[in-house]
């Protein structure tokens, strides 16, 4: 339109369709204005929380609370504020919607959710934005009503709903990690006891082969190999010895080459024989040479006292013997019957001393035996040493062999005690942080929201903005005014200036000659006519 009209030709069309361009206006204007005006007010209460940080330093006292940016804070809080159920007894504690209303829940959700509002204020610092850091100094929580009072009282709720929550949380969240490490803690314990009862147990069953104990049982096997050693000799002695006394005892016996009753046993038998060879057995003589030999042979045997106590003795070392060779044997039962059978050895020489010296025995002959039955009994006692060496050193021997696989054993477990140990003593410490930062929250101490501006009544309505809608309404009546004379200038078939004609020509006017206005041209008339339609005058007559 521009390669056809000029700003002059413009200003005819327009000042031809005036009629045009002011009915809209006329029309839309004072409707638009009227709906402005009829418009209900709406009120906005408005109040500011201040977002505090820890009062101590976090050198001192680190929150439990998870590292979350006040930001996000202040949105995971305004969900939770913002629940159906709440905003029901918000709506319901203060009568945001009368029964009249006839609203659904639904609605009445979406309505508080519409007309609640929440604003954050930042500090703006760029290099805290780049590097992440929260730079959230306070936000503002608002509620818009028709009706001022319910406006700032739902608005100071919502500020109260929002210090609560946020204190609610962060307490409950710090009891909750006080309670987590404290269960941890004691599941740690719980097991650290398990292991140490495992621990108990297996030195308890493998107390002959710890590892602590390694170098006394090699101590322990060194002694008993050289005391076994000894013993050893020593029986070796003690048997060459009773051998010899029972090569004396049996001589002696036999009375080769010695004076003693055994000689003369053989002498009185030598004259008994002579004598019954022209005698009778009843011949005095012989009786009497009987009884002289009965006498002898009486001094020769041993007494029935002796005879008993070698039987006793002889029990007693067979006792001992089988108690020992037991695989079951009580080290206590041992004891007792090797007690025993010292007891009968000692009760034998006694009695074979007794004997000799009161002259009821031959004193060579109880010497020799006594000697013997000594010997015989240093022999038992030497065997049983030597015996309890042998076992000792098989003890020795085992346990040093089980000593590595105890060991690793040991090792394993106690590893896992002292890792059991590091892990409750980390928790001991967390707890105990815990609780600090619990304290921390209980006393307000931590990061914490507080009122910095409570909402006040409002005065002035906050919507709708009357002059800000009245301009536009205007302005929209005009452009609708000169969009509407604009498509009747274009759907009507005038001649609309210089160019125009132009174009409709091929060839350029010779001359343009300026309209001349009649007095019916300056009378605002109708563009049509009843009837026909008259002919329009150009806005400019070409010639």
């Amino acid at each position: 339109m521009n390669d056809e009209f000029s700003l002059e030709d413009i200003m005819i069309i327009l000042q031809r369709r005036l009629l045009y361009f002011l009915l809209p206006v006329l029309v839309v204007a004072p409707v638009g204005l009227m709906v402005i005006m009829l418009l209900p007010p709406i009120y906005r209460a408005e109040g500011k929380i201040l977002v505090e940080s820890q009062q101590i330093s976090e050198q001192l006292i680190q929150s439990t609370i998870s590292n979350q940016q006040a930001i996000e804070r202040i949105q995971t809080i305004s969900a939770r504020v913002t629940t159906r159920n709440r905003l029901l007894e918000v709506a319901d504690k203060y009568g945001l919607f009368p029964r009249e209303m006839n609203l659904s829940d639904s609605e009445k959700v979406a309505r508080m959710r519409r007309d609640f509002d929440v604003d954050i204020i930042t500090s703006g610092n760029r290099n805290n934005r780049r590097r992440n850091q929260d730079n959230t100094l306070a936000f503002k929580v608002a509620f818009s009503h028709r009706e001022p009072d319910k406006a700032f009282q739902v608005a100071n709720e919502f500020m109260t709903l929002f210090l609560s929550e946020d204190v609610r949380s962060r307490a409950e969240g710090a009891s909750t990690a006080t309670e987590f490490f404290r269960q941890e803690k004691e599941r740690i314990a719980g097991t650290i006891d398990q292991l140490d009862d495992r621990i108990a147990d297996y030195k308890a069953k493998n107390a002959d082969a710890l590892p602590d104990d390694l170098a006394l049982h090699r101590q322990m096997l060194v002694r008993a190999q050289e005391d076994l050693g000894r013993t050893q000799s020593a029986i070796t002695v003690l048997l060459e010895e009773i051998r010899s006394l029972e090569t004396q005892l049996s001589t002696y016996l036999a009375g080769s080459g010695v004076d003693g009753p055994a000689q003369e046993i053989a002498r009185l038998k030598a004259q008994l024989a002579g004598l019954l060879a022209d005698k009778t057995d009843s011949h005095p003589d012989v009786r009497a040479l009987r009884a002289q030999i009965s006498v002898l042979e009486r001094q020769l045997a041993p007494s029935m006292a002796i005879q008993t106590m070698r039987r006793e003795l002889q029990i007693a070392d067979q006792a001992l013997r089988d108690a020992r060779k037991s695989p079951d044997a009580n080290p206590a039962e041992v004891e007792r019957l090797r007690d025993i059978a010292d007891t009968a050895r000692e009760r034998l020489s006694t009695q074979i001393s007794q004997e000799a010296a009161s002259g009821s025995a031959d004193f060579m002959l109880a010497q020799l035996q006594g000697r013997v039955d000594m010997s015989n009994s240093r022999l038992a006692s030497l065997e049983d040493q030597a015996e309890t060496y042998r076992e000792t050193i098989a003890q020795m021997e085992d346990r040093i062999a089980r000593t590595p696989s105890v060991e690793r054993g040991l090792v394993a477990l106690t590893r896992d005690r002292a890792s059991l140990d590091t892990e409750y003593q980390a928790l001991l410490r967390k707890q105990q942080a815990a609780e600090l930062s619990e304290n921390l929250e209980d006393d307000q101490k931590a990061e914490k929201f507080s009122i910095l501006e409570s909402a006040n009544r409002p005065e002035t309505p906050f919507s709708p903005k009357r002059a800000q809608l009245s301009v536009l309404v205007i302005a929209a009546a005009l452009a609708l005014g000169a969009l509407f004379a604009g498509a009747v200038e274009l759907f009507l078939d005038t001649l609309r200036g210089r160019k125009h004609l132009t174009s409709l020509g091929d060839e350029p006017p010779i001359a343009v000659i300026p309209y001349i206005q009649t007095a019916n041209d300056r009378r605002m008339r109708l563009p049509f006519k009843t009837g026909s339609r008259s002919p329009r005058p150009p806005s400019r007559k070409a010639a």
